[in-house]
């Protein structure tokens, strides 16, 4: 009996010690200690399990960058928990970024199965520009020599971004765009913060991809964009920033889909005010994709003709289609980059970087209004469906069909008006238009 007892207690204490060491108090440390080590330490852990789970979880490669905003950079390579001095204050035109991801088995669903889930997360201060910066100052070498990757992330706004709501300067985004081809589970969350005291902002950027859970459940966007306004305030606190982080966002809005134009008549957002004339003879254009009119950095119009009655026809169908982005802050300045980088070596008509207004040397034109806020200048651009599909492939295409003679006209007429209305929406000036 005594033998017997013994091997009792000695089992109960093999099953309790593995307990402790494989599904209890130890996992969730080990857990805890990815989330706290990930990202120089200003990852939220409550925000980050409710769409990863309770781990265990995997980092992927990070990175931590100390870069000029003209683009010379000191960064450390690809470290995955690099010491920079997180709790230092950096100035002047230096721009310090760090990036992760986190990976884990995603949250329990309906039947108790569970999704795997990833999210990539980006955080960077953007400096502080000049009342009078016009954003003409792009250094040509500089732009076609910053082969790292962009300064900051480039959004693909194939179709409107929706904001975050709440007065803050953010928005929410999907990766499905007019050829259908995404499986509608990846979303990209963006939070802009103003630091005090003139110390310029940080921006936060999350791409999340949840499988097997759709984007139209209310609580998984809200969770992607908490990510991303709860990261934002603890980097904030930790890089000297001081910014006012404000609550966290209650709900995020749906954007729109490939399927959901409405008529050009009905726009009462991004679009609204576009004109309807079509390029050609008679052409018109009656379509608009669009989203309300908020603080997000990035604003986009999509107008195209009327949608043929075939069996099987695309959302993108009926004709040409034409793409209004409005770009501010941090946007504007890595659109102006990634257009000398693309066209700098190939013309030497000045782009957005050089002057205030102008033809796109892949098609379309570009205004410019300066912004009183210290986001340095916004850029509004147009182009027509050919030249934004070239614009964001990876192949440079020196020669393109030549526009109808009516697009010139018709693409300053449609800038004009979404470019004004846009830049009053944000408080800034007149645009300058071409």
């Amino acid at each position: 009996m005594i033998l017997s007892s013994c091997g009792a207690l000695v089992a109960l204490a093999l099953v309790a010690g593995g307990y402790y060491w494989w599904g209890g108090p130890h996992e969730r440390r080990v857990a805890q200690r990815v989330l706290d080590e990930a990202c120089e330490g200003v990852l939220p852990s409550r925000e980050m399990r409710d769409v990863l789970g309770e781990g265990p979880f995997e980092t992927g490669p990070g990175r931590v960058d100390v870069l000029m905003a003209g683009g010379a950079s000191d960064d450390d390579g690809s470290s995955d928990h690099g010491d920079h001095g997180g709790d230092e204050e950096h100035g002047g035109d230096e721009v310090r970024g760090v990036t992760c991801s986190v990976s884990g088995d995603g949250v329990r669903m309906a039947g108790g199965n569970t999704n795997e889930a990833e999210v990539t997360v980006t955080v960077q201060s953007v400096p502080q520009r000049r009342d009078d910066d016009t954003g003409a100052d792009v250094d040509r070498a500089a732009g076609r020599g910053y082969d790292d990757g962009p300064l900051y992330p480039r959004l693909s706004a194939e179709l409107p971004p929706v904001g975050l709501g709440g007065g803050r300067r953010g928005m929410f985004t999907t990766d499905e765009g007019f050829s259908g081809d995404s499986d509608g589970s990846g979303a990209t969350a963006v939070t802009l913060l103003d630091c005090a005291r003139d110390r310029g902002s940080l921006l936060v950027t999350v791409a999340a991809k949840d499988e097997d859970v759709t984007l139209d459940d209310p609580h998984r966007r809200t969770a992607f964009a908490r990510i991303a306004t709860a990261t934002a305030a603890k980097a904030s606190a930790k890089w000297g920033c001081d910014a006012e982080p404000g609550e966290p966002p209650r709900a995020v809005a749906l954007p729109v889909n490939a399927d959901e134009s409405v008529r050009l008549a009905d726009a009462a957002g991004t679009c609204r005010g576009v004109p309807g004339r079509g390029p050609g003879r008679g052409g018109r254009l009656s379509r608009v994709w669009e989203s309300a009119s908020s603080d997000a950095p990035v604003e986009v119009c999509v107008v195209a003709g009327e949608q043929p009655e075939l069996p099987d026809k695309k959302p993108s169908d009926g004709g040409r289609r034409y793409h209004l982005v409005a770009s501010y802050g941090p946007y504007a300045e890595i659109e102006r980059l990634a257009y000398e980088r693309r066209h700098g070596e190939y013309t030497d008509k000045p782009g957005p970087g050089e002057a205030p207004a102008g033809r796109l040397a892949g098609g379309g034109h570009w205004a410019s209004a300066a912004c009183r806020d210290g986001s340095g200048p916004a850029l509004f651009t147009v182009r027509d469906g050919e030249a934004w599909e070239a614009e964001r492939s990876g192949a440079y295409k020196r020669r393109r069909t030549k526009p109808a003679a009516a697009d010139p006209a018709y693409e300053r007429a449609a800038l004009a008006e979404f470019a004004r209305r846009s830049a009053r929406t944000h408080g800034c000036e007149t645009p300058k238009l071409p």
